[in-house]
């Protein structure tokens, strides 16, 4: 049994009526299936099959998936082990984009959705969308059966059953337990006779259960990596990024002094964000334009971020050249999203400083911080959590492009547009990270936001656990599948 632990329990047992990974990727996420998954490493295809058997676009406008033979519904009632069919995928679509879900954005796009027979499923979709895919293989977007809905209406108090290779056992307010499924589609899969789940909210406490050998797997801080791989040489350590979280900072275009470009990159060569996050965010995150890119490889590079920061002399040459001459404090909208914030802001400060500025910080809400900062766009510097988008496409359109309802920021360009708008069309992956790169030059060019801590997930393994691969980036929880354990020793 592979023991580790998840700061809190799901609130229910509803896939599709919660949001949360609690629910989606820790909860009762774990017993179902989807169409696609995630593909694990850098390279080839963003997404593998995972209930399909094959799958393809046809005439632009259709998704036509024809569905494994081999996959049945759990052993237990009301469905009994029978065999998955495509009518059950189709009315679980439906039911996620139902008017109110809260994961119906996912499959925004999609007309549609027919199952032609048993095994052939047809989507109408909305033109080519290069995020179609990685939408259906999203954590959220979970199959589940009609005959398990209609014993309640819902599933807030189950019953949970699936097809994936997990079989639900309890839930209480401290543990979950989950066995393996023997009759699961994939061959040798789960490499485990189940999962022990406890819930404890403190990180140090999950990190102390670790060490002393009662969890196998845990998250942890980098200062606690630092500690763990020093007292245990077998420790073995994977970071994830996750790109499309954490702290930004944004420079509205619309308002002066920040309507001149040159001044605005400036700002950004008078900001050294690496040594913010050594000295604000204890190392924990990198420094990223925010984009929720499925893969670290399609983010631009540290050295070409480097490129526009940290470099006090050409600052003040820019300035000189932009013209632009002090008028008053620039105001600093900060969100009170915790502590760090406020001391990023104060950092933000002494940039402007360096350039003879004056400025002043304004702390809000994190209320007023949504509705009059994200939406609104009223400030001159902003810094806070990033804005809660889906997907590549999804934050390009709505934050980068210049007709997107988040573009707060004001900045406009044609090439970057039609960037934006291209990669959205084109299903292969390596064409698509080079037009992604080539959108990335651009927005970084026009020195108007970034993320100064994109969240990076530690995760440690002790040296008993073999294929240790961990990437929940949107959910995904396949990779507990294939993870195997030798003789432990005794705690």
């Amino acid at each position: 049994m592979l023991r580790f632990s998840v700061p809190e329990a799901g609130p229910h047992f509803d896939v599709h009526r919660e949001v949360s990974p609690s629910v989606s990727t820790w909860g009762i996420g774990l017993i179902y299936s989807r169409l696609f998954r995630n593909a694990a490493g850098e390279s080839g295809d963003l997404v593998e099959c995972e209930l399909c058997e094959s799958w393809e676009i046809v005439d632009a406008d259709k998704l036509r998936i024809t569905l494994r033979p081999d996959v049945t519904w759990q052993r237990i009632a009301p469905l009994d082990g029978r065999s998955l069919l495509a009518s059950d995928v189709a009315f679980s679509l439906e039911r996620q984009r139902a008017p109110g879900s809260p994961n119906g954005d996912l499959l925004t796009g999609i007309g549609a959705i027919t199952a032609v027979d048993d095994r052939t499923l047809v989507l109408e979709i909305d033109g080519l969308d290069a995020d179609l895919l990685l939408n259906l293989a999203d954590g959220r977007t979970r199959v589940v059966a009609p005959e398990a809905v209609a014993v309640n209406g819902d599933l807030l108090r189950g019953p949970n059953v699936g097809s994936g290779p997990w079989i639900w056992i309890e839930t209480t307010t401290v543990t979950a337990a989950y066995d393996r499924n023997p009759d699961y589609f994939e061959p040798g899969l789960p490499g485990l006779d189940g999962l022990q789940i406890s819930f404890i909210p403190n990180a140090s406490t999950r990190i102390a259960a670790f060490r002393t050998g009662l969890l196998d797997i845990t998250d942890a801080s980098s200062s606690e990596v630092t500690r763990a791989l020093r007292s245990f040489p077998g420790v073995t350590l994977k970071s994830v990024l996750n790109s499309g979280t954490g702290a930004e900072i944004a420079l509205n275009t619309a308002v002066a002094p920040f309507d001149s470009r040159l001044f605005r990159q400036a700002v950004f060569r008078a900001m050294d964000p690496w040594s913010d996050l050594e000295d604000v965010w204890e190392g924990n995150g990198a420094v990223t334009l925010g984009i929720p890119s499925p893969r670290a490889s399609w983010l631009l590079s540290e050295d070409a971020m480097r490129t526009a920061f940290a470099d006090s002399e050409r600052a003040v040459e820019l300035v000189s050249e932009s013209g632009v001459e002090p008028a008053g404090p620039i105001e600093i909208t900060v969100g009170q999203f915790g502590d760090a914030y406020l001391l990023q802001a104060r950092r933000v400060a002494e940039a402007l400083a360096t350039l003879g500025f004056d400025s002043t910080i304004r702390e809000v809400t994190t209320r007023d911080f949504a509705d009059r900062v994200w939406i609104g766009g009223e400030y001159q510097v902003f810094v806070g959590a990033q804005a809660p988008v889906d997907g590549v496409s999804g934050d390009l359109f709505s934050v980068h492009h210049s007709a997107g309802l988040w573009n707060t920021t004001g900045f406009a360009s044609g090439e970057l547009d039609a960037l934006i708008e291209l990669q959205s069309r084109q299903l292969d992956p390596a064409e698509r990270m080079r037009t992604l790169l080539d959108a990335q030059f651009r927005i970084l060019e026009g020195a108007h936001r970034f993320t100064v801590s994109a969240r990076v997930t530690n995760w440690l393994a002790h040296e008993w656990v073999g294929g240790f691969d961990p990437d929940p980036r949107r959910g995904e929880n396949a990779w507990l599948s294939r993870i195997t354990l030798s003789d432990r020793p005794e705690t």
